[in-house]
């Protein structure tokens, strides 16, 4: 099953947007969009859904503006949920987490010689982890089963004992659903068959579990709910106690659930709970390496995870640590619900090391999701694309590129980048089309009959022209344009500014035919006396990525994304015209 939509209205700096995702079930999603296209307006739409209806401040309305109606939907299986001021569908299929940087200014204002001086100071607000569990006994009474064996007392398990590791009730407490369904009839009428038959039996507690065993065995795998309790019961009985002790553990439990079934879960929950404490503790003690550390709190009735303040500790421990106590929100006890977590540019300000841990965390997640049957929806929002950052190294991702995917490259650029080491052409390409030259080179018989391009592509002057049209088309906002193409613009007409502003004709020469590449050139140019403005060199990031990954030719719209930033356009601007 996939998220495929996410509609946002009316919330930060969404006016209006359908974004296509098809976001996959346990895996990681990377959300890749340049800074300022509105990340943070998606994990504050998916922040505002954890009631029941859609809670929008005015602060994070689009343009502040309070009446404006907020609306957050997705498209999940073919179906949409919506969020909105009166109803919330998506909490109520989904549970919702966000993480992201949550570090806030504070003052301390301290009197000193009779004036208020204000101190300030960031502090990371407290993760509350949910619910404490109070430790809880069972009650439990074993003469009261020994009595329904008669003689055969002997063969009942004290239920305390043999179920008190945690894994145990852990697992139980996953399939007490099925366990609520033994007082069907069914598994109820097996169990009084069966006592009436060790009632009836001689010899040790061995024997009389072997006979039984061998006659009613088939009959608990018959019944799904009765076994998948029993299954549970049996596998951490391995080594120790017998088929029958497992059998009458079942019938204990289901009395239980039906005499007291609020102990029994709170028992059970109180398992789940231990683990996951001493979980967050080792965890927590793994990450604390500073002279002061992040502790846990259980007070109020909830459990608290209290941090220093933020300066004192690193900028890796601190946004690390609270990564990881977040990510163990999305494991609090009982859930059964999809999960959609959304990771809000945390990954951008890790160290290597760092990410590699990060990653390693969420992988352990998906692990954990997919072994309990769930699923979970991870997104991660970047604008670090994996195609250039190889920090991303899960072996369950997939990138997705957010904002206008309409931009697409052209036939002929496609071609000329796959194909420009062809020896046919790839002296011309290089020194005629892809480089600024004032000589209009003629190869259209090469770029029709050989590449089925058009004949005017062939004609040096013409494919710059070419690229000025795609160009106009971005600057422009206007319709759909070749992102591949507008960087070979700006390639070109940066190097013939440079071009003309040498003043000295065989310096002009040698800037055409003795140096390769644009920085190069643009080195030279500035060893002669040319001031090449340091735009021209910066945007080498931009136009060399894009004309030399022949693997990410199908990727326009990650270069298209790059070139919608309104600064990075003025510099390209400039750079082009100087």
């Amino acid at each position: 099953m996939t998220i495929s939509k996410i509609h946002i209205e009316n919330i930060r700096g969404f006016e209006k947007v359908s974004l296509t995702v098809n976001l996959r079930q346990n895996c990681t999603n990377i959300l890749v969009a340049p800074n300022g296209f509105g990340k943070s307006s998606i994990s504050t739409a998916f922040n505002c859904t954890r009631g029941n209806k859609l809670n929008v401040d005015e602060k994070d309305k689009y343009k502040k503006k309070d009446a404006a109606v907020s609306r957050l939907a997705i498209e999940y299986d073919g179906n949409t949920l919506s969020a909105n001021s009166h109803l919330n569908e998506i909490s109520g299929k989904f549970d919702i987490h966000v993480i992201k940087s949550n570090i806030e200014p504070k003052a301390k204002l301290p009197k000193i010689n009779g004036f208020t001086v204000a101190k300030p100071y960031l502090e990371i607000p407290p993760i509350d982890l949910g619910t404490k569990y109070e430790k809880e006994k069972l009650n439990f009474d074993i003469k009261k089963y020994k009595l329904l064996f008669g003689n055969n007392s002997k063969v009942i398990p004290n239920i305390s004992t043999r179920c008190d590791d945690e894994l145990i009730r852990i697992e139980l407490l996953g399939v007490i659903t099925s366990i609520d369904k033994l007082k069907q009839k069914k598994p109820s009428d097996l169990f009084e068959e069966m006592i009436q038959k060790v009632k009836g039996l001689a010899g040790t507690k061995a024997s009389i579990s072997d006979q039984v065993a061998a006659e009613y065995a088939h009959k608990i795998d018959e019944l799904p709910h009765l076994k998948a309790v029993f299954d549970v019961v049996k596998k951490h009985g391995q080594g120790g106690g017998t088929w029958l002790d497992s059998a009458i553990i079942c019938y204990i439990l289901m009395d239980l659930c039906e005499s007291d079934r609020p102990n029994l879960k709170k028992w059970l929950q109180y398992a789940a709970y231990s683990r996951r404490l001493q979980n967050l503790k080792d965890f927590i003690g793994d990450i604390n390496g500073a002279w002061v550390t992040a502790e846990i709190k259980e007070t109020k009735g909830r459990v608290l995870v209290n941090f220093p303040d933020a300066l004192s500790l690193s900028n890796g421990q601190r946004d690390l640590l609270y990564f990881g106590c977040n990510l163990l929100q999305t494991q609090d006890i009982g859930r059964t619900k999809p999960c959609i977590l959304l990771i809000d540019e945390v990954f951008d300000y890790l160290d290597d090391a760092n990410i590699v841990v990060a990653q390693y965390y969420l992988s352990k997640l998906i692990d954990l999701y997919r072994n309990e049957g769930r699923e979970i929806y991870i997104c991660l929002l970047t604008h670090l694309d994996p195609i250039y950052f190889k920090g991303y190294a899960l072996k369950r991702q997939q990138t997705v590129y957010l904002g206008d995917t309409k931009q697409k490259i052209s036939e002929t650029m496609r071609k000329v980048i796959l194909n420009r080491d062809d020896t046919l052409w790839d002296k011309d390409l290089s020194r005629y089309f892809l480089h600024y030259h004032p000589d209009n080179h003629d190869i259209s018989n090469i770029f029709n009959i050989n590449y089925g391009l058009p004949k005017k592509h062939g004609k040096s002057h013409g494919f710059y022209e070419f690229l000025k049209e795609e160009w106009d088309k971005c600057v422009s906002n206007n319709g759909s344009y070749d992102p591949f193409a507008v960087c070979a613009h700006v390639r070109v007409q940066i190097e013939r500014c440079t071009y003309d502003k040498i003043q000295n004709q065989a310096d002009q020469i040698k800037f055409l035919t003795d140096c390769n590449g644009t920085a190069n050139k643009l080195d030279f140019a500035e060893s002669v006396g040319v001031p090449v403005p340091e735009a021209c060199l910066l945007l080498g990031v931009v136009y060399n990525d894009a004309l030399h990954q022949k693997g990410a030719i199908d990727k326009s719209s990650t270069i298209a994304l790059k070139l919608r930033n309104l600064g990075l356009q003025s510099m390209m601007r400039q750079a082009i015209n100087w």
